[in-house]
């Protein structure tokens, strides 16, 4: 029994570190505009493969790519996206980014760069080492994130139901240029 109690710390580990966190901050934008199973889906994905790689290689993957690059990267997209919400959407972009993929897409990368050097990774990190069970402590963090993200995507669809789509843009488009700059100033100011 002492999987089943190294999933339940992993789970409520992550789920309290993500409460409330970029990636939630993300998942309840994306989803107040686009469509959900899209959403969950990239972000789920994205969030998978950077907690696998926590898992599978630990802090080697922090020793290789320097954290630097990952938040300067990190503040880029977040700027990018900002702006691209900010002044460059319409209902046909929507609907062309949904038909090839883009909403996945975009949701999969911000994921992945959000996370990615976060203090969830580190904890999933931290978890591994001190249980020594890797299997175990990713079915927690997969399902406490996957948890986070369905709430997320809910919360992020009734915003969208009772909010016309040209504020939710402003809003969302706002959330993630001004996050991107905090990141950036923090790049470039603490490294």
């Amino acid at each position: 029994m002492i999987w089943l109690f190294i999933i339940a710390i992993t789970f409520s580990s992550v789920f309290v570190a993500e409460l409330g966190d970029k990636s939630q901050l993300i998942t309840i934008s994306l989803a107040s505009k686009y469509e959900n199973r899209s959403v969950f889906l990239g972000v789920f994905s994205g969030i998978a493969v950077i907690t696998i790689l926590a898992v599978a290689v630990g802090a080697i993957v922090f020793q290789l790519i320097p954290l630097i690059y990952v938040k300067m990267i990190a503040s880029i997209l977040f700027i990018f996206f900002g702006i691209n919400t900010l002044f460059f959407q319409d209902e046909e972009k929507i609907e062309l980014a949904e038909r090839r993929g883009g909403v996945f897409t975009s949701s999969f990368l911000l994921s992945i760069f959000a996370e990615m050097g976060d203090k969830t990774q580190l904890l999933i990190v931290a978890l591994v080492a001190r249980y020594s069970s890797p299997l175990f402590v990713l079915i927690g963090a997969l399902i406490g994130m996957g948890t986070i993200i369905a709430i997320g995507v809910l919360l992020g669809s009734k915003i969208g139901e009772f909010i016309e789509s040209k504020k939710i843009d402003m809003i969302a488009g706002s959330i993630f240029l001004i996050l991107g700059v905090i990141f950036l100033l923090e790049v470039l100011f603490f490294g």
